[in-house]
């Protein structure tokens, strides 16, 4: 088996050279090179190659394909992202106020601690109960010990056992532990959570999974134009008029891509803030679409109409 070299920058734009890209300004993206990484460049220029397996081996060509062109899509990503990644926390933020709003009224201040207080006693067994309250105990405790709430000073927060309020602890959770905890409540808990936004349970807990991959697809800096979901989450039926269908034979699915994360995200965000600014991510998606209107199936629309018109979805919400 061949072991991958280490290659000097040169030698690296050389490799994409190689394989038929046009470099055009070698020093200049030689240094773009050295503070972007040959295969994060790598990835995003992926889409855009001719791919073709020869005696067993997948050789990559980029005939045609320039190294502005993928630097592009590099900085167009990132813009993306960052914007995704702040409604996104919107919705986090919100889901916690919530979550610990309803714990907190129906079971008092401690009253999270005890797993059976509020959780689906029929969809999970006692054992599996109380297992993850173990876990979740023992993870929040070591969360206070990194954290620096002010409020994790005042002793009036805490119980005897040193466990603080469920309005302090939810607020100190990641958003996969949240969902965690979500999934564990009960119907009537999470009725009355899906109804703050206007949706369904079957909804909300669909949409709050593919959220929390995608924050974090976000948050660790990776690929977000190409992103194709494993779990295709729930879609409303006006969203149809905009998305991509793959047919299948007689049978026709709709898209994995980002197009429905798009869709999700409007729909929350929009219960939590009706005059939340969308002009940074109309504008993104816009300016993707326009470079290549091939783009918008990449993304998960029908075409470059499809886009416009989802911009106009965007502000009527």
């Amino acid at each position: 088996m061949k072991i991958p070299e280490a290659l000097e920058w040169e030698e690296q734009l050389k490799l994409f050279e190689q394989r038929g890209m046009d470099v055009q300004d070698a020093a200049q993206n030689q240094t773009k090179l050295e503070h972007i990484s040959y295969y994060r460049m790598k990835e995003f220029a992926r889409p855009l190659a001719k791919i073709n397996k020869v005696d067993g081996e997948v050789r990559i060509m980029y005939q045609g394909i320039t190294f502005k062109q993928v630097l592009t899509r590099y900085y167009q990503d990132k813009n993306l992202r960052i914007n995704l990644l702040h409604a996104i926390e919107k919705i986090e933020v919100s889901l916690k106020t919530k979550v610990s709003y309803i714990l907190g009224r129906n079971y008092g201040a401690f009253g999270y601690l005890d797993f059976s207080n509020w959780t689906n006693r029929t969809k999970f067994k006692k054992f599996e109960v109380e297992k993850r309250q173990y876990y979740f105990k023992n993870s929040l405790l070591k969360s206070i010990e990194r954290s620096r709430n002010s409020e994790l000073k005042n002793n009036y927060n805490f119980n005897e056992d040193g466990f603080p309020s469920v309005w302090i602890a939810i607020d100190m959770l990641m958003f996969g532990e949240l969902v965690s905890i979500i999934e564990l409540m009960s119907k009537n808990n999470r009725k009355e959570l899906a109804d703050f936004y206007e949706c369904s349970v079957k909804e909300l807990s669909s949409w709050i999974k593919c959220l929390n991959f995608i924050r974090n697809v976000c948050a660790h800096n990776s690929n977000i134009l190409d992103i194709q979901l494993q779990t295709t989450p729930v879609k409303r039926n006006e969203w149809d008029e905009f998305i991509y269908f793959i047919s299948d034979g007689e049978e026709s699915r709709q898209t994995n891509r980002l197009s429905i994360v798009l869709f999700i995200i409007i729909e929350l965000v929009t219960k939590i803030n009706p005059k939340y600014k969308w002009k940074n991510i109309t504008s993104n998606i816009r300016t993707i679409v326009n470079s290549n209107p091939q783009n918008a199936h990449l993304l998960g629309f029908k075409n470059e109409t499809s886009v416009n018109e989802m911009v106009k979805y965007f502000k009527k919400h």
